[in-house]
């Protein structure tokens, strides 16, 4: 019969009581086994719980956004042409509409500083002393700053100034040929608008009339290459300027980078889109939601039978539809997938237009966020039970096989004296038989 085990071989020398012990563990591991099964089952459940818990932590950070009385207040600048120029706005700002022209953008003042003598090496040392002097100005108050070029090359003087100005920036140009170079400094400035321009540049050891010294003071060879100018705009027929590109604070909450010269019209209205994405998180997050708890609960699945994740997925469905579904921006079959939830953005532009929408919306998360998070603990405690069964179920399986370890030692134990009682009669039973033989030949002999 299945489960019975045979001793044979006892009075022979193949009584092999190895394979007997492995047999009898194979048998009574059969429980150990089903233990095993069951915990696998337990954990597939405990794993399936976890996904389910995972998709409903995603509905917190739409409907946080939606209970947030901020999400509300979030404005958006639309422009008619919008590469004149970046507009952004704060909660501050009103609806309005406005008229931008851009009729000059704000320019950094650059310099040519020409030299007395031709200088077709930049790293070579410059044969003279003195201090070049740059003068400008900084946010409108007169300022300079000076290099002593002794014992220095011109690419020393433009690393000088890059590094340690602070206001300017330096670069070489080759005015002459390649076979013939003429180099010299360009200095621009790095602050834009007339109030950062450059004024003039000034050599020590040129007395003015470029007889001495390095760098020449004579207008036809340091000049002006690039006028700082301010931004300019007008805004519904007022003029406005800035030494940079960019106007803050001219219009409460609105701030204004100009691009381009041209117009556009700017539109500030109440954000909505923020809005809307957050709804349509959570129907996407819902939908999801509905597969996932509809795959985990069929037949052959860890769930199966489960009514309890059913019966959440239609409390949430509800949720959401008696709250929003009566405004007809929230539909249920519509995509003609059975169950699934859609939202109608047209419909939703205009239920927002409502004065009551954001008292409508924020009720509607609260009852989501409360119901979600009711379902969340159960999946936590549901969890924790299928830990506790999971332990249980380990702690028997080590147990069970903690006892069968001892009975196949007991078991071994017993037949290792069985084998050498065995191996005595064999030897008792030799001895009589040559005794015997022994007896037998000797009255024969008689």
């Amino acid at each position: 019969m299945a489960g019975e085990i045979y001793l044979s071989g006892l009075g022979n020398d193949n009584f092999d009581y190895q394979s007997i012990l492995q047999k009898y563990q194979e048998l009574m591991s059969i429980s150990i086994q089903k233990l095993q099964y069951d915990q696998q089952s337990l954990s597939q459940k405990k794993s399936a719980v976890s996904e389910i818990a995972d998709q409903l932590k995603a509905f917190s950070d739409p409907v946080s956004a939606l209970k947030s009385s901020l999400t509300y207040q979030t404005k958006v600048a639309d422009l008619s042409n919008p590469n004149i120029a970046d507009v952004s706005v704060t909660t501050d700002a009103v609806n309005a509409s406005y008229t931008l022209t851009v009729s000059q953008l704000a320019k950094a003042s650059s310099y040519k500083v020409g030299t007395v003598s031709t200088i077709s090496d930049f790293n070579a040392t410059l044969s003279g002393s003195g201090t070049l002097t740059i003068n400008y100005l900084k946010d409108g108050t007169a300022t300079s700053y000076s290099v002593d070029y002794t014992g220095k090359s011109l690419k020393d003087i433009m690393d000088d100034i890059n590094n340690n100005s602070g206001d300017l920036q330096a670069s070489i140009i080759n005015l002459g040929t390649s076979s013939s170079p003429d180099y010299q400094l360009i200095i621009t400035s790095k602050n834009t608008g007339t109030a950062n321009a450059i004024t003039g540049i000034d050599d020590s050891a040129n007395p003015g009339d470029d007889s001495a010294g390095i760098f020449s003071e004579n207008s036809t060879k340091t000049y002006e290459t690039v006028a700082a100018q301010d931004a300019q705009i007008n805004i519904n027929g007022i003029d406005f300027t800035s030494s940079t590109n960019t106007f803050e604070n001219i219009i409460t909450g609105v701030s204004i980078t100009v691009n381009q010269i041209g117009t556009t019209d700017i539109n500030i209205s109440n954000d909505y889109q923020s809005i809307q994405d957050n709804i349509q998180k959570i129907v996407d997050t819902y939908n999801s939601l509905l597969d996932l708890v509809q795959n985990l609960t069929g037949k052959d699945q860890p769930l199966s039978g489960e009514s309890t994740f059913l019966r959440m997925v239609s409390g949430i469905a509800n949720t959401i539809l008696d709250n929003l579904g009566q405004y007809g921006f929230i539909e249920s079959g519509a995509t003609g997938e059975h169950g699934k939830l859609s939202l109608d953005t047209t419909k939703f532009q205009e239920f927002m237009n409502r004065p009551d929408a954001q008292t409508i919306l924020q009720d509607f998360a609260t009852q989501l966020d409360t119901y979600v998070n009711n379902y969340i603990d159960t999946t936590d405690n549901i969890s924790q039970g299928y830990d506790k069964q999971i332990n249980y179920i380990n702690d028997r399986i080590e147990f069970t096989q903690e006892r069968i370890n001892k009975q196949i030692e007991i078991m071994r134990q017993q037949f290792i004296k069985l084998e050498v009682y065995m191996s005595q009669m064999q030897e008792i039973q030799a001895r009589l038989a040559g005794f015997t033989q022994n007896s037998g030949t000797s009255n024969s002999s008689g």
